[in-house]
């Protein structure tokens, strides 16, 4: 059996999105589907979860893994430049390989490559922790310990240093997170300065946002980002936003490109039997937020109005589990999900789940049922009904938000007296849709029954 390796599972698996209609579709019943990993033909011999165990023969013993921190991805560097690209849907992924400061990427399909190590880029960088990537190559890394941003440009295939931001005025003191918009802009959290600084897609150093906020707020230690904007082309709503976690993990933030605080979600708010933790973060199409939770070894999911939609994992060693996961980077357009943990990282795709289903007998109207479902992800729904020697569909790839739904359906008259079997289906709307769908079966008694 092949051994994955980290970064060089997403090296090979950057070209494993689907071909629609090339298989049909996989239904998964009794297991969480708000991320799944891609089928067997998507993946190199199936592969979709790396250790660390190969990844220093890989790279000649270049580098080990150790307390790796933030992932960006973008268009593969390979192809930047050409007059035709390969498919948008490979990429480039880099990683923070923090307790090396060394950054691991991959420039094309079949090699990985380090940043610091050796040559010009030895001893470049001490700590990094927040990487961000343009849609040119472009790499943005702070490093806390310096402490400094640096800019890194790739040049025939490896990168090399270009320059660093200007600091702000007062300098840098901790900067920890790193993030670009559509257009260029560059938002850098500092969690010793307790700001944000925000820069111009030149490196110019306009304002910065914090340490205090509108109504009373205050910035505490931002740490990750994620930003959108208006322009963003992979945007469902096109939206300014700034999403930030800051508080040492205990806070989540919703604020607009001028600094207004919209939504603040605490860890103490959140119902749940362990007390979150706010790693990193990174944003979808639907600007749905994800962030990875190191305490609990689980990745929490938050609408944009950061209601919860969603966990996903818990600790382990097997398939959907995670070892104190941290950085997460995902490519918008198709939904590819990369995540890093302490002992390497995982390759999904955005999936729905879909969780509480139930089916009952609208009070008072015997021949009404209400049939009440919560998807983690707006999704593709069809949703059918079967008796005895009859089959009727409901809903037929009819699309939903994520959220909570009832749906109302008159029972016909052949089906007053017979136990009904409801199924219910759903694909996300991203590179696994036609390749993968939750069904969930759910059963409604006849109305006479004891």
């Amino acid at each position: 059996m092949l051994v994955p390796r980290p970064w060089l599972l997403l090296s090979l698996l950057l070209w494993c999105v689907p071909l629609s209609g090339l298989a049909e579709v996989t239904l998964l019943d009794n297991q969480p589907t708000t991320l799944v990993y891609p089928p067997f033909w998507h993946t190199p011999f199936g592969i979709h979860r790396g250790t660390p165990q190969l990844l220093a023969q890989f790279t000649w013993q270049r580098t080990s893994l150790a307390a790796p921190q933030d992932l960006a991805c973008t268009l593969l560097l390979a192809d930047q430049g050409k007059s035709q690209a390969g498919p948008e849907f490979m990429l480039t992924v880099v990683g923070a390989n923090t307790g090396r400061g060394h950054l691991i990427y991959n420039p094309d399909l079949l090699h990985l490559d380090v940043v610091g190590d050796r040559g010009a880029t030895r001893d470049m960088l001490l700590s990094p922790t927040g990487v961000a990537l343009h849609a040119n190559g472009t790499l943005y890394v702070t490093d806390p310990a310096r402490p400094e941003v640096l800019i890194l440009v790739p040049e025939r295939g490896q990168y090399v240093l270009r320059g660093r931001l200007p600091a702000p005025p007062g300098g840098w003191q901790t900067p920890w997170g790193v993030a670009l918009d559509s257009r260029g802009h560059i938002f850098v959290s500092d969690r010793g300065r307790h700001l944000i600084a925000r820069y111009s897609p030149s490196g110019e150093f306009p304002n910065a946002i914090g340490p205090e906020l509108p109504a009373g707020l205050r910035f505490n230690r931002p740490a990750s980002l994620s930003v959108v904007d208006h322009q963003e082309p992979w945007s469902y709503y096109h939206d300014d936003y700034i999403f930030v976690c800051d508080s040492d993990g205990r806070r989540l933030l919703r604020l607009d490109h001028t600094g207004r605080v919209h939504k603040v979600l605490r860890a103490g708010d959140l119902t749940t039997e362990a007390r979150p933790y706010f790693a990193w973060l990174e944003l979808d199409y639907y600007e749905n937020v994800w962030v990875t939770d190191s305490e609990n070894s689980l990745v929490r999911k938050f609408d944009r109005h950061l209601q919860p939609l969603a966990t996903y994992g818990h600790p382990g060693e097997g398939d959907g589990a995670f070892r104190r996961p941290t950085g997460i980077a995902i490519h918008r357009h198709f939904g590819q999900v990369f995540i890093a943990e302490e002992g390497g990282a995982h390759y999904f795709w955005i999936g729905t789940d879909i969780l509480r289903a139930q089916v009952s007998r609208v009070p008072g109207q015997d021949d009404l049922a209400s049939i009440s479902f919560f998807l983690t992800e707006p999704a593709r729904i069809s949703i059918s009904a079967a008796w005895p020697n009859e089959t009727v569909s409901i809903r037929n790839n009819h699309r939903l938000d994520s959220g909570p739904h009832t749906l109302h359906w008159k029972l016909p008259a052949t089906a007053a007296d017979q136990e009904l079997r409801f199924t219910l289906l759903a694909e996300a709307t991203y590179s696994s849709a036609q390749h993968l769908a939750k069904r969930v079966r759910i059963s409604l008694l006849p109305a006479t029954a004891p």
